[in-house]
C-alpha cells in the first residue's frame, strides 16, 4: 500500500488511468474530485501487483462534528469489494496518513446489496448503514438508483446495440414524448465549455426554485468545467427551442458507466418534453462509448409514487433495481460517530 505522491506526475497519471478505465471506476475517486471539493482535504492510497495499480482509495476529509474529522471515500474504493482484507489494508494506510482526530472512515462503493456482503463487513468489524436507513437522504449517496443496462438485463430486455434498440427499450409513451420534442423543434447540443455550464446552471436554478430545494453555487460548476474540459469524460447537454436553452443535463463517463449527475429545466416549456430528449441523447453517448450502465441517479423508492422514480423508470422499466450496499463505516472514535449520526435521526 502506498500514498500517492501528487508531485509524481507519472504515478498520478497511472492512478487516474486506473480510476477512469477500471470497470467500476468513479469520478468521485479521481484526484480531480479532490480539487473540485475545495473545502475538503485529501489522501489517495493505492495498491500495486507486479508494478501495476489494481486498487485505489481516494479519501476526502472535512470537519463533520466539532473538532473531529470525517474521512470519506465517495463511491469508493475502486477495488475488489469482496476482498475485505485488502480493503482493511487500504483503510489502515489511509488512516496512518490522516489527522489523529478522524472519527470515521466511510466508504459507499457502487456494488449491489446482499445480506452476505453486508454480513461479511459486519464480521470484519465495520458498521453498515443500508436497509435500516429509510430515507434517500439518510445516506450521503442514495442507495437506490435507476440504472439502464445496455447489456440487456431484466425480464423482457435484450442487449442494446444501436439507437433503434435503445428507443425500443423505453416505455411507448416515453418514445412518443421524445419524438414529440423533436417534432416541436427541440434540438440538443453538447459540449464542455464555460458557456455550456452557465446555460445549464440557469436551468438548474430554475428547477430548484420550482421544487423549493437548495442548489450548488455557480462557482462549483465553473470549477468542474475547468478541471474536466477537454478530457472527454464530462459533457453538458442543452435543449434549445426557438433560440433559447430550455433544459440541460450534465454527466460523467467513467469505467463502464455514464453517471447523469445534474439537470434543470424551465417549467413553462414542459410541454415540449426537453428533459426526455436530453436523456435520450445522453443515453446515446453511453451507447457510442460501449458503456454497460447508464446511472440516472438516486431515488427515494422503487415506486411510481416517487416522482424521481416515475420519470427515470420510463427509460429503464425492463432493468433490475439497483440497490447498493450503502455505507461501510470503519469507526475510529465511537463517541464522534454517535454525534455525527444524530443529524440523520
Amino acid at each position: 500500500m502506498t500514498i500517492l505522491n501528487l508531485d509524481d506526475q507519472a504515478k498520478v497519471s497511472a492512478y487516474q488511468k486506473f480510476v477512469r478505465e477500471n470497470p467500476r471506476g468513479q469520478v468521485t475517486q479521481d484526484p480531480l474530485w479532490g480539487e473540485l471539493k475545495a473545502n475538503w482535504n485529501h489522501v489517495y492510497v493505492y495498491h500495486e501487483t507486479d508494478g501495476q495499480i489494481d486498487a485505489v482509495m481516494s479519501v476526502l476529509t472535512v470537519e463533520a462534528v466539532p473538532g473531529k474529522v470525517l474521512a470519506y471515500a465517495g463511491r469508493g474504493p475502486v477495488a475488489d469489494i469482496e476482498d475485505v482484507d485488502l480493503i482493511k489494508e487500504l483503510i489502515k494506510e489511509a488512516l496512518a496518513a490522516l489527522p489523529d482526530n478522524v472519527f470515521l472512515l466511510r466508504m459507499d462503493p457502487e456494488v449491489q446489496y446482499s445480506d452476505e456482503l453486508n454480513q461479511k463487513y459486519l464480521d470484519a468489524g465495520f458498521q453498515t448503514r443500508n436497509t435500516q436507513v429509510t430515507h434517500m437522504h439518510g445516506n450521503i449517496q442514495p442507495r437506490k438508483n435507476v440504472v439502464l443496462y445496455y447489456d440487456g438485463r431484466g425480464e423482457g430486455a435484450t442487449p442494446i446495440t444501436n439507437e433503434d434498440e435503445l428507443m425500443l427499450h423505453f416505455k411507448p409513451k416515453l418514445r412518443n414524448d421524445i419524438r414529440r420534442a423533436f417534432r416541436d423543434g427541440v434540438t440538443i447540443t453538447f459540449g464542455d465549455s464555460e458557456d455550456d455550464v452557465r446555460a445549464l446552471f440557469d436551468t438548474y436554478v430554475a428547477m430548484a426554485k420550482n421544487h423549493g430545494i437548495t442548489h450548488r453555487p455557480l462557482d462549483y460548476f465553473l470549477r468542474m468545467q475547468k478541471l474536466w474540459a477537454g478530457t472527454g469524460l464530462f459533457r453538458v447537454y442543452l435543449a434549445h427551442f426557438e433560440g433559447q436553452v430550455i433544459a440541460g443535463g450534465l454527466g460523467f463517463a467513467y469505467g463502464d458507466e455514464i453517471w447523469y449527475m445534474y439537470a434543470g429545466s424551465y417549467r413553462e416549456f414542459g410541454k415540449h418534453n426537453a428533459p426526455a430528449a436530453i436523456q435520450y441523447e445522453m443515453l446515446k453517448w453511453g451507447l457510442s462509448l460501449g458503456k454497460v450502465e447508464y446511472d440516472f441517479g438516486g431515488i427515494g423508492e422503487f415506486d411510481v409514487s416517487d416522482g424521481l422514480y416515475k420519470f427515470k423508470h420510463e427509460f429503464a422499466y425492463h432493468d433490475p433495481n439497483a440497490e447498493y450496499i450503502g455505507e461501510l463505516d470503519w469507526v475510529v472514535d465511537e463517541e464522534g460517530y454517535k454525534d455525527y449520526l444524530k443529524q440523520f435521526d
